[in-house]
């Protein structure tokens, strides 16, 4: 008897399949109810490195402004001509464009990259915003990453096959968008426009959203996906300060067309572009 009981005492008592499938059960369910916020903390340490980055971005225009007689860094076309005619919205990402060598043959720097080149930014990574996608496929990412192009050490992605193939171009692009509105001087602009916004060429390409998922328009319905509408648009001022800016107004389905693509969007429309940094402006 007393062995008996000894020998029962001994024995551990196994899960069963239901309670195993339980348990399992229980921890899907919690990890459906916490991905969400995980997935929002991540976005939000993102969108706050992006503004971070703005700011820094915000410093070197006004030290560059300061040392120019308040002169803004010129507008180029995707040429490296200044303002000859009015560049599109999409030619302010550009970086350098080797189709002009300008000094020792070093692709000529354009927009952003000017601060860089003058030594008032130290670090080009400002430029991007730590929320666009990295993926190959088009429409073009648009992140930091080093690479070298002819001994001299350069910066961000490229585009070595434009749309228009065989032209020859090499634009290195950063995902902050440069727009001075055709003026030449910081006093020409009022306080509240944005100066450098996050890259608005085109519905795939906005940053901050709620998820990754497919950012493309649902051709059946003519709206965007619900769970990839964007979040909202990181802008610096001219006055140097840097927001969030959000609002369905930002991104009404009569400014983003829906026929959507790299010709459709705003970066190949000024009047669209223009619209919507009004909206951002509050104006």
């Amino acid at each position: 008897m007393d062995q008996n009981r000894k020998q029962g005492r001994g024995q551990t008592r196994a899960f069963t399949l239901i309670e195993l499938l339980v348990v399992i059960a229980i921890i899907a369910l919690l990890l459906a109810v916490i991905a969400p916020s995980l997935q929002k903390a991540k976005e939000y340490a993102k969108r706050t490195l992006c503004m971070s980055n703005a700011r820094q971005t915000g410093l070197g225009l006004k030290a560059y402004a300061q040392n120019n007689d308040d002169n803004l860094i010129p507008m180029r076309d995707q040429n490296g001509a200044i303002e000859a005619t009015t560049p599109m919205p999409w030619e302010g990402v550009v970086a350098y464009s080797p189709t002009y060598t300008g000094v020792s043959s070093r692709p000529l720097p354009m927009h952003l990259a000017t601060l860089y080149d003058l030594d008032l930014i130290e670090n080009p990574e400002v430029f991007y915003c730590p929320s666009q996608p990295r993926n190959g496929s088009y429409p073009i990412p648009y992140y930091y990453d080093f690479y070298t192009d002819n001994g001299r050490k350069q910066w961000g992605t490229y585009f070595p096959t434009p749309p228009d193939a065989g032209s020859g171009h090499l634009w290195v692009r950063t995902s902050f968008n440069y727009w001075t509105y055709g003026k030449k001087r910081v006093a020409q602009l009022h306080a509240v426009q944005p100066l450098v916004v996050d890259n608005l060429q085109e519905w795939e390409v906005i940053p901050h959203r709620q998820s990754r998922i497919s950012p493309t328009l649902d051709a059946d319905r003519g709206v965007p996906n619900p769970r990839a509408v964007p979040l909202g648009v990181t802008a610096l001022f001219v006055d140097g300060h840097v927001s969030f800016c959000s609002g369905s107004e930002i991104f009404d389905k009569t400014i983003w067309p829906l026929a959507n693509g790299y010709y459709n969007g705003p970066g190949n429309n000024r009047t669209a572009f223009e619209k919507i940094l009004r909206v951002i402006a509050g104006r």
